[in-house]
């Protein structure tokens, strides 16, 4: 139930001999308010009435494409070169490929893993990873792809970022959240912790072994550090000059030992980084070389080079010298990395002696022989595509739905038949349609872009179209770079000629900001808005001000923030100004949802607290509690809170403490639809929502709504054995919206809103009608001629 904030409004029920500010949901008038459920002081809860809608069907997967991440090139042990290596889905699965034929030999998935970095092929010709989102070691049979669970290394660790073989054969990993290093005996399966390597980040990112001593980068809090693995001792080792130890805007991406020299990738980009040369004799760094992209490094090829992805071209790089060479081999675009790479006998006359061979993040199969200069690329993924998860929802201007993904892109859904065109693009975390365009939120960098989904698609960055196809979509706006560091694009809204965009901090910082640009001037600017170490969860529009909910969190991997409560505040995009900030639900960390109904009403969802806000001064007008505790993380606001309206009726639809709720606007009923777990929801036009849960959609029936009309009772009063001059009506709902409005007239006169016992001039029959409404609408009035007699 409501609980008013403000002083009462014309929704107030009760009778006005009550003091209390309380609004039942579900009440006969007159009846006195619930009591607070135990626990809650000094406030109630709602009414939680479990409602049936059905089972949700299934739309399927919407965005299915290859990321391959950790992978290796190697001979197997019967003489077979094989790409062995891990694309990213729900669950992920490992593949193996024959490097002679691009044939697939297996695709296997890894049971609870999401992806990969960490593979490696042990002293025993079997493939290690070490997997994300359940720390687990697995272990893989390259002949035939049985993948055998080897547990979790290290209890507390959910990511196990890479892996390498030591000089005796045992396997060396690096860990989050701990920024541990721990020893694996495949043998026996014996686990050695050597704790965390250090103090300020939780990330251990890379690992590599040579000379008897094992090397850790870590990331966002950047150290390098030289392990002693018979005693455990640390010591760090400088960085190359410019970079300082513990800088969290840098971290170390990969190290690698080959040819004598470790090559340590590092910077403040994963997709591409300088890479520095060390030479672990001196301790000295001799050479780098700008923008190379990742993740693995082969040992030096005939010619004495080692060869690297550098501006989108594979290049031989001799570091003693300096001198580079370009092999031809191209790979367009914005991320052009490779994961695994090899040298390896093809036992092909075109492709004479050793050929270095490793896949593209899109899982192109690619070959270079520096004896012939030849070079070849495959059309298209040599491994099958996995579900990515799905990260952003929303309803079309047309009543499709559109759905962003984990580095993947996004798709347009039709719910009616499941059918779905997709587009490969980077991670898309948020998305707009605003009737002309769709606007797209992109990861990393906090990119916005303009989307014609009339036109033909052409991404040169992603997924290029026919030659001579215009770019669509079309950058607008791209903060990399900018001096406050912003990596998410958690909302985007439009108000008039102004998109809009709440965006969140890079790495382990904290403070997000607005992007604002203007169609019609083709330019934006970026903001700080007053957030401080806030980011921006939601935004909502109405008459040109922009609405927006905040949150304490910072970017991934950050320390416990600084603030401890989040905020909502009002903006106007053409004066740049803030109109007012507030913290209307005292102690919420986040306002996560914020929405305009059609009504004019201003909400926001303050951790489980929906409430009503007022436009002027933000202060909250009603709040009602839904559920006892937050859920969901600190990287998606929208896992925290969801808030979306009906479409035909006062209600809104609202994910609040991992449950969907209704409630019913102009009463505070709440029901509890019974759902849970499901990550995002949009409504569409027809009234029903479309859920995602992992890489899944579908479409979900609501229970109906409320039709039955309030019942009504009208009565004279008796108290304390006397006939008094009232005349008392009882207004009950009955189908679970909660009543909005009693009212009444006497002898055809004025209306009037019922707040208590009617006090009479006469004696006698006095024709009363009375109309009551429920907070769905639903209306009833009945007339009586009631008999009033005087005191005896």
């Amino acid at each position: 139930m409501w609980i008013e904030t403000k002083g009462l409004s014309r929704r107030s029920l009760l009778a006005a001999a009550a003091s209390s500010l309380l609004v039942p949901a579900a009440a006969s008038t007159g009846v006195a308010a619930s009591p607070a459920r135990s626990g809650t002081a000094g406030s109630a809860g709602p009414l939680l009435t479990r409602s049936e809608g059905g089972e949700p069907v299934s739309l399927g997967s919407p965005l299915t494409d290859v990321n391959m991440v950790g992978a290796q090139v190697f001979t197997r042990n019967d003489g077979v070169p094989m790409l062995c290596g891990v694309t990213s889905g729900s669950p992920a699965s490992v593949s193996g490929v024959d490097a002679r034929t691009g044939e697939l030999l297996f695709s296997e998935p890894l049971p609870g893993a999401s992806g990969s970095y960490g593979a490696i092929v042990g002293p025993d010709g079997l493939v290690y990873l070490g997997s994300q989102s359940n720390g687990l070691l697995f272990r893989v049979d390259p002949s035939d792809g049985t993948v055998e669970e080897l547990g979790r290394p290290l209890a507390g660790e959910t990511y196990v970022w890479e892996l390498v073989v030591g000089d005796d054969g045992q396997l060396f990993g690096v860990t989050y959240p701990g920024a541990r290093l721990f020893r694996y005996n495949p043998e026996t399966g014996d686990v050695h912790d050597y704790g965390s390597v250090v103090s300020d980040t939780k990330y251990a990112r890379a690992v590599e072994a040579t000379g008897g001593s094992v090397y850790v980068g870590t990331s966002r809090g950047v150290h390098l550090l030289r392990v002693d693995p018979g005693t455990g001792d640390i010591r760090e080792l400088g960085l190359p000059d410019g970079v300082e130890a513990g800088d969290v805007g840098t971290s170390v991406w990969e190290v690698n030992a080959s040819g004598g020299l470790l090559y340590v990738r590092l910077g403040d980009d994963i997709k591409y980084s300088p890479l520095y040369a060390f030479d672990p004799s001196t301790e000295e760094w001799i050479a780098s070389l700008d923008n190379v992209a990742g993740l693995h490094m082969a040992e030096p090829g005939p010619d004495g080079r080692v060869y690297v992805m550098h501006d989108n071209e594979l290049t031989g790089w001799d570091p003693h010298t300096g001198e580079t060479t370009s092999t031809g081999l191209l790979y367009p675009g914005r991320v052009w990395n490779y994961r695994g790479v090899g040298w390896v006998e093809l036992d092909d006359p075109d492709w004479p002696g050793q050929t270095l061979t490793g896949w593209f993040w899109r899982g192109e199969m690619w070959r270079y022989n520096p004896q012939t200069g030849q070079h070849s690329m495959t059309d298209g993924a040599t491994v099958p595509g996995e579900p990515r998860d799905v990260l952003s929802l929303v309803t079309t201007h047309d009543g499709a739905v559109l759905a962003g993904g984990f580095l993947a892109g996004f798709a347009r859904v039709d719910p009616d038949d499941a059918t779905t065109d997709f587009n490969r693009f980077s991670q898309t975390e948020s998305l707009l349609d605003d009737g002309e365009s769709v606007w797209v939120g992109a990861y990393p960098d906090a990119r916005g872009y303009q989307y014609d989904p009339d036109e033909p698609w052409n991404s040169s960055e992603y997924s290029p179209g026919p030659p001579g196809t215009p770019e669509n979509p079309v950058k607008i706006w791209d903060l990399k770079g900018h001096d406050d560091p912003q990596d998410r694009v958690f909302a985007i809204a439009r108000a008039g000629q102004y998109i809009v965009a709440g965006t969140g901090p890079a790495g382990p910082t904290f403070g997000g900001a607005l992007v604002v640009h203007d169609t019609e001037a083709d330019d934006y600017r970026v903001t700080a808005a007053e957030l401080g170490d806030r980011a921006v969860c939601d935004l909502a529009v109405d008459g040109g001000v922009v609405y927006a909910g905040t949150w304490i969190h910072g970017g991934s991997g950050a320390p416990e923030p600084p603030e401890t409560e989040g905020n909502l505040f009002a903006y106007d995009p053409g004066s740049d100004q803030i109109l007012w900030s507030a913290t209307p639900v005292p102690g919420a960390a986040s306002y996560a949802g914020v929405h305009i109904d059609r009504d004019g009403l201003l909400w926001t969802i303050a951790d489980t607290t929906l409430a009503e806000i007022d436009p002027e001064t933000g202060e909250a007008i009603r709040t009602v509690e839904l559920g006892d505790r937050p859920a969901g993380g600190r990287t998606f606001p929208n896992t925290v809170a969801i808030l979306r309206e009906a479409p035909d009726a006062p209600a809104l639809y609202v994910k609040s403490a991992g449950r969907l709720w209704r409630v019913w606007t102009r009463t505070g009923a709440v029901e509890d639809l019974g759902l849970s777990g499901y990550r995002l929801f949009t409504v569409l036009p027809d009234g029903s929502l479309v859920l995602a849960d992992a890489e899944e959609l579908f479409r979900w029936d609501p229970p109906a709504y409320d039709e039955s009309g309030p019942t009504i009772s009208v009565t004279s009063k008796r108290h304390g054995g006397e006939w008094i001059e009232r005349i008392v009506i009882e207004a009950e709902d009955t189908g679970g919206s909660g009543l909005w409005e009693v009212r009444y007239r006497l002898r055809g006169g004025d209306w009037t809103e019922y707040t208590g016992p009617i006090a009479v001039s006469r004696p006698g029959r006095h024709h009363i009608e009375v109309t009551a409404v429920d907070g769905a609408g639903n209306e009833t009035t009945d007339t009586q001629r009631v008999l009033v007699r005087p005191n005896r």
